[in-house]
Parts: C-alpha cells; structure tokens; sequence
C-alpha cells in the first residue's frame, strides 16, 4: 500500500482538512467576541499559535489511533468494517464544519463586508469633508489674539478686546482665509504668549497681535502681523488717530494683512458695520461684559438697549442682545423674564435684525435656534437654519446649530462634518467637541469618539460617564466602570451607567442593588437612566413602562427629550418592537417626515475662489 494510500486508510487528511476549517472557523468567531470580553488582541494571537502547535500533533494522532465504536484504539493495520463508518462519522463531521465555515465566509464578504466597506467609504469622505474646511486653505491661516491695553488706568480692555475682535470678523469674512474663532483665540492672552505655541495649538500658519492705547479722545494702535512657522514678523503698523477713526483703522489693519498674505480678492475687502463711535464704544463695553466677563446680567442688557436708542438700525447689538435676553429668561426665581415674556421679545430682536439684513447669518442661526428650541418648528428652523449656512458656512456658531440638530435628526455623519468644520474654526469650543463626540459614538465609530472624548477632557473637568460609554461599547467593560466611578454626579446618569457595566461583569448583587437605588430618584432623567439600564438588559416591557414616565408628550421639551431615546444606542434592543415606531411618529421623527427635512452641508472649499 502506497504511503498516499495509507494516509487516506487513515485519515490523516480528513483530519487535516477538518483541523484548518473548523481553526479558521473558531478564529473568525473570536475575533467577534473577543472585544465584548474586553480581552486585548495578544490573546487570540496566542490562540493562533496554540491552533499552530497543535496542527502537527493531531496528524500525528490520527496517524497512530483509530475511531472505532469502542472509541479511540491504537490503529492495528488491519482493514474492517469499522474503519468505513469512522470514515463516514468524520466525513459528515468535516462536511458540517466546511459548510459552517463557507455560510460564516459568504455572509462576511457579500452581506457584512460590503457594510463595513460602505461605513469605511462614508467614514473617510466625512473625514475628507471636514479636513477640507482646514486644508483647502493651505497655509493661509490666521489667529487673531487679543490687543494689550496699555491705557494709562489700564481700564480699556473691553476696547482693546473690541478691536481685535472687529478685526478678526472682518477678516472671518474673507474666503480664502480661515480664521480662528474668538472664544479659542482670546484664552490666549498676556505677555508670556509664545507665539509658535499658539500657532502650533490652534493649527494656524500666521498669528496677529497688537496694542491699544486710549487718552481722551486720541488712540494709539499698533499692530503686528507674524508668520509663525519662522517666528518673523510679516507686517506692522502704528495708527496715532482720533477715535473716529477706529473703523478705518480696522479696515486698513484687515486689508494690509490680506495684501501680506498675498490673498487675491474678488471685490472690494469687507468693511466694518459703521456706527456713530460713541454709540460703538458702548456696544463694545456690552460686548466685553457678556464674551469675556461672562456677565449676562441686566447691565448688559441695559448698555445694549442704550446702543439700540441711539442707533435702532445696528445689526451687531440686535443679534447679541438676543443672547443675553435668553439668559434672562427662564422659570428660575431669578429670571427677569418669564418663557412667555422672553420669547417674544427674542422674536422682536431677530426680526428687527432680518429686517435690515435678512443676509445675516447670525440673525437666521438665532432664527432657527428659536424656532426650533422655543416653537418646537423643525421645518421652519432648518428653513433658516440653511439659509444662515449660504450666508456664511464659515461662521462658528451656525455650524455648531447645525451640527447639533443635525444630531438631534439621526444624522450623525452630517452633524460630523459640521461639527468638525466648527472646530476647524474654535478648536477649543468644548460643546462641539461634546456634540462631535457623540455624533462619532452613535454611529459606532468608537476610536474616534474616544479621541473626541480626549480632546474635551483636556479643555474642561467632567466627562468621565461619556467615556465609560465608549469604553462599554468596545468591550471595555472594566474601563467603563472605573470611569464611571470617577463622576459621580449626577447621582442618577452614575447609578445608570455603573448598572448596565455591572451587569456586564454578571455582578448580579452590585447591580440590583445600583438598580434599586436608581428606582429611588423620582425625575424625569432618573426615569430615562432606569428605562436606558432595562433596555440594555433586555427587560423591554419594563423599559418602555419607564419612558413613558420620562416622556409627556404634553410637554413643550417632549421633541427633544425624545430626541435622546431614539438615536441613543443603548436602546436599541427596543427598536423592533412596535411601540418603538409608534414613539418616533408621537415625537414627530418619523421616517416620512425626516426624509422630507434636510440641512444643506456646505462643501467646505475654501480657496475655490483663489
């Protein structure tokens, strides 16, 4: 008998075949359970050289014994009977596990790889889309940084802040230019500012800085222009005016650093909004007071009233008194104005402001905040919302509101690219960066929310429940929890999450009793935290007997309190149930209605005019 021959008689490749189909077959299947355990990737490394090792052994096994009814027996050479249906087991044994093999190999390439491919494609256009809001504008970046006071009282700073940021929004205006925001440029501030280190945080190539000095009715500006890849001044002018100049002066400050720039425009640069400049120098009091004091008070308010009596037509005061009207009102004992006072005095404001420039971007972002977040008018918002991105898709604040609604429409891809775009502008805007993180994490793209997650945590304290649920999601089981146990506030979003990783880590008595204290807190986000742990573990009944509590839909809130069950991934074990369409159509998210609603994404070039 041939050495061939024997190797079949003994079923040396019969073991061989089934040995690879059924070690591939069980690798493939650990690869998908592996992240749930939370087990890092050196183990199934290890298992892979297990399988390894033990592949010759089991060849040299099948080569000395024998399957027989009697079980294994050391193989005696003989032919019977019994051989043939050892055979016959081990032929239907391997043809189970080739089938199972090939079926788990089919669904992978032509159902779940196409998938993963699709998710790949989109992830990484969102990701080109976004970059190219940066990128697109090569090296022709800018951060304006906040002008020193060196008044004699050194009590001018709301003037010297004024003027910076005037010039950062005329030159906010230039397309071909990207321009770091306010709120991220003036954290930088005071005399040991190194510009590289600025330049280098906020991803820009140039950084202008300059001084004001006020005596009377005559100013003294200085402005410098750095480039700060070589750490060398590019530009730098002294103004020694009256302070009726002051806008010309912005204007010829803005125009000088786009000439040194060698930024070709079409038409004429951008222009400060003129006013009388005592009437400005009381917007810019209010202004310091609300942006950089932080002072949403009834002072603020009354200094804005008096630049509307002087000039009713000022587009800048409209759009910010709208902001600290918001602040204003409320049910709190404190508010100034009730829901019913404020809003329509907020109506009042915008209105005025569309009046004049129904192009203003920010007046048809404040729009659609209102009609969105007060009149709970999804299409009206959006309506506004759109036309406030044509008039300027580079303006921080629009894009934050439409990535954020973008959120709150399932649109976690759209609200992406915005959002990304927003901080392309405010690289330390720490709302974005809380919407972009969560938009990453409802769309299963964990790494990047993880990072997202980062990134907040080095701007602000807090965070720590955001990032156990990421951790939870990719398995982490552990590192959830111990984040967790980090924040412990609010009692009730601790006590939720800490449930569910327990539950995870089958502590069944720690659970129940994280459960029972949960059950304890009588509101409505202890109530949604209950129904989130329920849904988790699978109790679907219990679970929507809780979002029931959570949710009035006599509510004016009940669309956006909706808006946090429906897209958020711990419920997804409800979304085949019947009752959980029923909710989407009761909170107006329908498929139907959505299909109908879209926010127009910018395609973020910006030097397609260069």
């Amino acid at each position: 008998m041939s050495f061939i021959s024997e190797l079949q008689r003994r079923n040396v490749v019969r073991v061989a075949i089934g040995y690879l189909a059924g070690s591939w077959l069980f690798i493939q299947v650990l690869e998908t359970l592996w992240p749930i355990f939370g087990l890092p990737e050196t183990s199934i490394r290890i298992v892979v050289v297990i399988l390894a090792i033990g592949f010759p052994l089991a060849l040299v096994l099948s080569w000395i014994f024998e399957w027989t009814p009697e079980g294994l027996q050391r193989d005696d050479g003989a032919v019977t009977e019994a051989d043939a249906i050892a055979r016959r087991r081990l032929d239907r044994i391997i043809f189970v596990v080739l089938v199972l093999a090939l079926s788990y190999f089919a669904v992978d390439k032509f159902v779940v790889d196409p998938a993963r491919d699709a998710r790949q494609e989109q992830a990484a256009e969102d990701r080109g889309r976004a970059a190219a809001f940066v990128e697109s504008y090569g090296d022709k970046s800018i951060v304006v940084l906040p002008f020193v006071d060196l008044s004699p009282g050194s009590d001018q700073a709301y003037f010297s802040d004024g003027i910076a940021e005037e010039i950062l929004n005329l030159l906010a205006k230039v397309r071909e230019l990207r321009v770091i925001s306010r709120s991220s440029a003036f954290q930088y501030r005071g005399d040991d500012i190194a510009i590289p280190t600025v330049a280098e945080a906020l991803n820009v190539s140039y950084v202008l800085e300059g001084s004001v000095r006020m005596a009377g009715d005559w100013m003294r500006i200085t402005a410098q222009l750095i480039d700060a890849r070589a750490d060398a001044h590019l530009w730098s002018e002294t103004y020694d005016r009256e302070f009726s100049d002051v806008f010309a002066i912005q204007d010829d400050i803005a125009r000088s650093i786009v000439d040194a720039l060698e930024i070709r425009l079409l038409g004429d640069g951008p222009k400060v909004e003129r006013t009388d400049p005592e009437t400005y120098a009381l917007y810019l009091q209010a202004h310091h007071a609300i942006y950089v004091l932080q002072d949403y008070s009834e002072a603020a308010e009354q200094l804005l009233e008096q630049v509307l009596e002087r000039d009713p037509n000022y587009v800048p005061a409209l759009t910010t008194i709208v902001h600290v009207t918001s602040s204003l009102t409320g049910d709190a004992p404190e508010s100034k104005y009730s829901w019913e006072q404020g809003i329509p005095l907020m109506r009042k404001y915008v209105d005025r402001a569309l009046a004049i420039d129904p192009e203003d971007g920010r007046a048809n972002a404040h729009r659609a905040w209102m009609a969105l977040f007060y009149q709970n008018d999804l299409e009206t918002g959006v309506l506004y919302l759109n036309r406030a991105l044509e008039y300027d898709p580079r303006d921080e604040l629009t894009l934050f509101y439409a990535g954020t609604v973008s959120g709150y429409l399932g649109r976690n891809e759209d609200a992406i690219t915005l959002q990304e775009a927003a901080l392309a502008r405010d690289p330390l805007c720490s709302p974005c960066l809380y919407v972009v993180m969560h938009a990453y994490f409802r769309s299963g793209r964990l790494d990047e929310a993880l990072a997202a997650s980062e990134r907040r945590m080095r701007i602000g304290p807090g965070g720590w429940i955001s990032r156990g649920n990421i951790h939870l999601f990719k398995g982490e089981v552990q590192e959830a929890l111990e984040s967790y146990d980090r924040q412990k506030e609010p009692r009730f979003g601790w006590l939720g999450a800490r449930a569910i990783a327990l539950y995870e880590l089958g502590d069944d008595a720690a659970y129940r009793e994280a459960l029972d204290e949960l059950g304890n807190i009588n509101n409505a986000d202890a109530y949604l935290e209950t129904a989130r742990v329920h849904a988790w573990a699978g109790n679907i009944d219990t679970a929507f007997e809780y979002l029931d509590r959570h949710l009035d839909p006599e509510s004016p809130d009940f669309f956006w309190l909706a808006t946090r069950v429906i897209w958020n991934p711990f419920f997804r074990k409800l979304q085949d149930d019947p009752r959980w369409l029923d909710l989407r159509e009761e909170a107006g998210l329908g498929p139907e209605r959505l299909a109908a609603i879209r926010i127009e994404v910018p395609e973020f070039e910006g030097a397609e005019h260069r």
